[in-house]
């Protein structure tokens, strides 16, 4: 099965970075000029472009950032590691925040104000921060409505025919956020080649239509890929990552379904990390989980949660068997905010662990991820099965 795909699919694999380039003609940090200095207890930012660009600074609270946005500017050359001598600033973070905007993100370990941010005439930003109060930081965190992320610029389509069950799948990550990295890989690559690779399977197999969260390295909001699925109508939802882990070793796939209360220490864990996306591309979601919690639960039907549960048993009982005989999968639940649609079917797949040597080099290999994606494959074919049975059950 799939022969006249796989050597298209693993040519297509090297393409994928092309994909993330900078419109031509848009303007680039220079390493040289760029840089994050104390100067007399204040902290500034200088920002050195190769053309002029527009840009705009705010600050948002819970947790403390400084955001920066530029017009459609590659960040390619952006020096790395420059807060790691600024005790005020805990990470720096950088990347397409959306379509002709690009975002950089200062996390601060102080609360700290804009005290100036001008563009001189040789194409060259300047911020300037200084201590302030927790209280007077609070009340100058406020984005401006023209930073807000914008969904029409969405232009998922569906892929298949016509009547076939349609498979939403969901690249973690994107843009801004890179997702886990080690050793110069970054998760949202991993996870967008991935989604792509299992499209194509699936297109291939005939038997379902295909739509994608992302197709390009882009920065989507957690609740905007659900409901990208919902308008589509997705009879499932499948969403890829490949996270890392700090505390003990964890190797191969995990398959988890939602739990607001988490089955283990390592699941909440892992489902902390993944629920930050939205605070790391710098977006407000202070309060937002508690309500879309509630209401998202308070709309989920017991048949959803039923179905969702058995999706997630099916897929890692699918993985059991065709995995490596040497990585078997795991089953978990977690309070994954991605998971939180109240009416498809809905499971989060760690493919693997970046922090594994082994796991790292397979999510690598197109070899490898053909493998998984045709795992896959088989999974969700025997979940249409189990489905209709299961919606038939639920219904008497």
């Amino acid at each position: 099965m799939l022969k006249r795909l796989k050597p298209l699919i693993l040519c297509a694999i090297s393409a994928v970075a092309l994909a993330v380039a900078s419109p031509a003609g848009a303007a680039e940090v220079l390493a040289d000029g760029t840089s994050l200095t104390r100067v007399n207890g204040a902290v500034e930012l200088s920002i050195a472009l190769s053309a002029p660009t527009p840009f705009r600074t705010f600050t948002l609270d819970s947790p403390r950032r400084l955001v920066v946005d530029l017009g459609e500017t590659s960040l390619e050359a952006m020096p790395r590691g420059l807060s790691s001598a600024i005790p005020e600033v805990s990470a720096l973070r950088f990347g397409l925040f959306q379509l002709g905007q690009s975002r950089i993100v200062l996390d601060l370990a102080v609360p700290m104000v804009i005290e100036s941010a001008v563009a001189t005439k040789d194409a060259r930003i300047h911020i300037r921060l200084v201590s302030a109060s927790a209280a007077d930081f609070a009340v100058a965190a406020i984005a401006p409505p023209a930073a807000l992320w914008r969904p029409e610029q969405l232009a998922s389509s569906v892929e298949g025919a016509e009547g076939l069950p349609l498979i939403a799948l969901d690249a973690g990550h994107g843009g801004i956020d890179n997702g886990a990295q080690r050793d110069g890989v970054s998760e949202k690559d991993i996870t967008l080649q991935m989604a792509r690779m299992l499209r194509d399977v699936l297109l291939e197999d005939g038997h379902y239509r295909v739509i994608l969260t992302r197709d390009r390295d882009i920065y989507i909001p957690l609740g905007e890929r659900v409901e990208i699925a919902r308008r589509a109508g997705a009879r499932a939802f499948v969403s890829l990552h490949a996270d890392v882990v700090t505390l003990g070793r964890a190797r191969g796939t995990t398959v988890f379904s939602l739990s607001e209360a988490g089955e283990s220490q390592q699941a909440v864990t892992i489902a902390t990390l993944e629920n930050r996306s939205d605070l790391v591309a710098g977006i407000s979601v202070e309060g937002e989980d508690d309500q879309l919690t509630q209401v998202l639960l308070q709309m989920a039907h017991r048949q959803t949660d039923a179905l969702s549960n058995r999706f997630a048993d099916t897929m890692a009982e699918a993985l059991w068997v065709y995995n490596d005989k040497e990585i078997k999968s795991r089953r978990m639940a977690a309070g994954f905010r991605v998971l939180r649609a109240p009416d498809i079917p809905s499971v989060l797949i760690e493919l693997g662990f970046m922090s594994d040597k082994s796991d790292l080099e397979n999510l690598q290999d197109p070899e490898w991820q053909l493998s998984m994606a045709e795992n896959l494959l088989h999974g969700l074919n025997l979940w249409m099965k189990v489905e209709k049975d299961m919606r038939g059950l639920l219904r008497n």
